[in-house]
């Protein structure tokens, strides 16, 4: 078998896949047909479930936001984040009520806690976006992962109480005893840091001026005991205006870092609520529609079978 074989094989077995598919589906219709009152009835009843799973009171939404991390690594915050979501109430010393210090009756509407990886594309420290469908291998080096940053989801039943369970996470994050040993480090070198750029632009700024008014430059032959030798002609004078420019770059970065390094984990901002529903009535009477129909058609083939089936088992 050659090439152009191998494409006339795997183009017959498309149109065999896609011929398969019709029939089929034209084969469900026309059960559905002839036994429309079974396939109505579990379509009926799974609209229904589904609209009572659906209902106001049960609904679930999302809820993200963006932590910036403090000395904390990321595999640190993962890790007691997604420990939330092994919480049994089973047991006193591993329940969301107790882990988070909120009540049983907020703990038993919140599930679902996952963190996903921040991605800079073009390694600008720029977040340019968030992996929350977990698409991107953890292992691809083609995607920058920020460091110092992780998204945070959860579902909730009470959107109006978020912010309760925002101070609880918080909380319960910022309360780990080596997070906090962590921060402390960092926090110290992150304040020196500012510190030290601060200095060294005054520093600069003190040596320009220097240089500038300790130089005439009328003189056409200058000697100065610091330098070696004798300069001939007319010396033009170097400002040191790179330097100071880079060291104020610098100097900016330290002091943003120092104006959110607050606690082992900040939130960029607040949690917020996603409007959509995950069990929105839309999203649920579609998916109970579909569901239904197939049941109903199994049923359907059952009963228009049973003959046959019944002559099977008692062979």
């Amino acid at each position: 078998m050659n090439l152009f074989d191998l494409c006339q094989a795997i183009g017959r077995g498309i149109g065999k896949g896609i011929k398969w598919l019709v029939n089929g589906l034209g084969e469900m219709i026309r059960l559905s047909f002839r036994q429309w009152w079974i396939v109505l009835i579990f379509v009926a009843l799974c609209l229904a479930a589904a609209l009572y799973y659906s209902r106001e009171d049960n609904r679930k939404y999302e809820v993200d936001a963006i932590a910036m991390l403090n000395g904390v690594t990321n595999e640190m915050v993962r890790a007691e984040f997604d420990r939330l979501s092994k919480s049994i109430h089973l047991f006193d010393h591993q329940n969301l009520s107790t882990l988070l210090g909120i009540d049983a009756e907020l703990a038993k509407l919140n599930n679902r806690f996952e963190t996903f990886d921040v991605i800079d594309l073009w390694a600008d420290t720029t977040i340019d976006m968030v992996d929350y469908e977990r698409s991107v291998p953890r292992m691809d080096t083609l995607y920058v992962r920020v460091p110092n940053m992780v998204a945070l989801r959860f579902r909730t039943e009470t959107p109006n109480r978020v912010p309760e369970m925002e101070k609880a996470i918080l909380t319960y994050l910022n309360s780990r005893p080596y997070f906090q040993t962590l921060f402390e480090n960092y926090h110290a070198d992150v304040e020196r840091s500012a510190r030290f750029h601060s200095d060294q632009i005054e520093k600069l700024d003190s040596l320009t001026t220097l240089f500038y008014y300790a130089q005439n430059a009328n003189e056409q032959m200058q000697m100065r005991v610091w330098e070696n030798g004798m300069i001939l002609g007319r010396r033009e004078v170097g400002l040191f205006l790179k330097d100071v420019y880079i060291e104020m770059k610098e100097k900016e970065l330290a002091t943003a870092r120092l104006a959110v390094c607050t606690a082992p984990v900040v939130l960029q901002s607040h949690f917020v609520v996603n409007p959509n529903a995950v069990n929105g009535p839309l999203k649920m009477s579609a998916l109970s529609i579909l569901v239904g129909w197939l049941i109903g058609l199994i049923f359907a083939a059952l009963v228009e079978n049973r003959k046959q089936i019944l002559a099977w088992l008692r062979a």
